[in-house]
């Protein structure tokens, strides 16, 4: 995935072409941003939440800080969109097929193989240890509306050093209760196997500020070669934000 951004930002360098992202912030009702996410943390459990990637691809991971064992139940915990929940886990199961086959004299031999897997609905966490789920996309298709009017600023554009002209920026702000862009994220959890002391944790997330800029802009600052010319390296290394491509101009 990263060499493909790579030769996006690449081909976008070369060509010139005024193509513009949505750097979207987020935030949510019950964690905190730090260097490492959106965090939640109590004595019982640490969730981080990351989504530093194009779309959002929502990364999970539950730690468990109990000295007991700490159970996740993904059948019973959904991304919710709007009213429309998205569930973890179904009760499915994957079959990965492999053929073989060899010829004697005119008749051609064949046989398949194959394994069944299975994803856990439940999962069980030992003390001082962690799961990981990512499985998600925040905004798998289209871009946002954005309602308003943006505060602008500038920055100097990081593909070009030797650009003495300034890029605009336009940022716009919202609240949880006017953002282009809301979902929850609803766990089940317990501290026994059989759920019997099982509690809930429903987070609140919402699009704080989008940011609207030239594409471009996502690279990290040039590094100047041997020979006098710029290298350049895709990232995005916002852990609770994502962005969207626009159609280019």
């Amino acid at each position: 995935m990263k060499t493909i951004h790579y030769l996006a930002l690449l081909a976008l360098l070369l060509t010139g072409c005024s193509r513009n992202v949505q750097v979207v912030t987020l935030r949510g009702n019950n964690v905190k941003p730090t260097s490492e996410g959106l965090v939640l943390d109590n004595d019982t459990l640490t969730l981080r939440y990351k989504f530093a990637s194009e779309r959002g691809k929502m990364q999970l991971i539950v730690i468990n800080k109990l000295n007991q064992p700490l159970y996740v139940d993904w059948k019973r915990s959904s991304l919710i969109v709007g009213e429309e929940k998205i569930d973890y886990w179904y009760d499915v199961s994957t079959v990965q097929l492999t053929t073989s086959d060899y010829q004697f004299r005119r008749y051609a031999i064949g046989s398949v193989a194959g394994t069944i897997s299975k994803e856990d609905q439940i999962s069980f966490i030992p003390p001082q240890t962690k799961v990981e789920k990512q499985q998600f996309l925040v905004l798998p298709s289209g871009s946002l509306r954005l309602p308003g009017t943006p505060d602008v600023t500038q920055e100097k554009p990081k593909w070009n050093p030797e650009r003495k002209k300034p890029i605009d920026i336009n940022t716009f702000t919202y609240g949880d209760e006017k953002s282009p862009l809301t979902f929850r994220n609803y766990l089940t959890l317990s501290t026994d196997k059989d759920f019997k002391n099982e509690f809930h944790i429903d987070t609140k997330f919402w699009a704080s500020d989008v940011k609207v800029m030239p594409y471009n802009q996502l690279i990290s600052g040039p590094v100047r070669q041997y020979d006098g010319s710029y290298s350049y390296a895709p990232i995005f290394d916002k852990p609770d934000a994502f962005f969207v491509p626009l159609p280019v101009q």
